[in-house]
């Protein structure tokens, strides 16, 4: 302020020295001229406060492009491997990773679940496999000896030979150098998603801050279909419902996502 006060001093007494010297005042700027252009320079910088927020946009769309990135990778890894693979994503913090399977020929098959279940409850559920499979080794007898060869010879029980399709294929996540467990971060939120193998939407509000997805892709090059709409969070982490969302739908035998601004209801059923 002093350095602006200086300054107009200065071309005040240039002007009264002009006055004097030539009879006549250059053009110059004037004290109303300067606060006018002070007032415009302080317009336009409150304007552009507001945008300095839209960092955030740029930030949100890397993530959201990367997920479309990792969409794609995933596709394309089944391809070439011939194996299975599903993302797997957690509603309430954003995180999603890949996992893998060796069992051969995985079908999503007609009967649909509700949701997906937590690591807990896969673990659980294995468990329980696991007991109740005993009961039928026990059943199905002990291994015998051949007398001429010495080899064991296991029971034969067709129950027995089709336990790895009985348990249903085990997920294993990958960790390379290209697939790590990624995040949306702490600015998004996934409120609700759905894939052909859902009987509906898993979402935080019916499903809780525990809800879970997965989206799976077969080597004969097919991706499900699925959708899932992401929104901001808010100062409490919650979802920012005054903020338009984000819907990410997969397209399933290309391969890749479609980023779409706004809330897209999407029927699965009609595809």
């Amino acid at each position: 302020m002093c350095g602006t006060l200086k300054n107009l001093r200065f071309l005040k007494a240039y002007n009264d020295y002009k006055k004097l010297r030539y009879g006549h005042v250059e053009s110059a700027f004037t004290l109303i001229e300067i606060i006018i252009v002070i007032s415009l320079i302080a317009f336009v910088y409150a304007i552009a406060m507001p945008n300095l927020g839209m960092m955030g946009a740029n930030e949100v769309a890397v993530k959201l492009g990367r997920l479309n990135s990792d969409i794609r990778s995933a596709y394309d890894l089944a391809v070439l491997s011939g194996k299975s693979y599903r993302m797997v994503f957690e509603l309430k913090s954003g995180d999603y990773w890949l996992e893998e399977t060796e069992t051969p020929d995985v079908k999503l098959g007609d009967e649909k679940t509700p949701g997906d279940p937590t690591e807990d409850e896969i673990l659980e559920k294995k468990s329980m496999f696991d007991e109740t499979f005993e009961e039928y080794e026990e059943l199905a007898g002990e291994e015998v000896t051949n007398p001429e060869s010495d080899k064991k010879i296991a029971p034969e029980s067709p129950v027995l030979l089709a336990k790895e399709k009985l348990q249903g294929p085990e997920w294993t996540k990958v960790d390379s150098l290209e697939w790590k467990k990624r995040s949306l971060g702490d600015g998004l939120i996934i409120k609700d998603m759905q894939a052909e193998h859902h009987q509906r939407k898993v979402s935080l509000e019916v499903d809780g801050e525990s809800a879970r997805g997965f989206i799976y892709f077969l080597p004969n090059g097919y991706v499900e279909d699925a959708y899932l709409h992401i929104y901001y969070t808010d100062n409490d982490g919650g979802i920012n419902e005054d903020k338009e969302p984000y819907t990410i739908k997969t397209s399933p035998w290309e391969g890749v996502g479609t980023i779409i601004d706004g809330y897209e209801e999407i029927d699965l059923s009609s595809d």
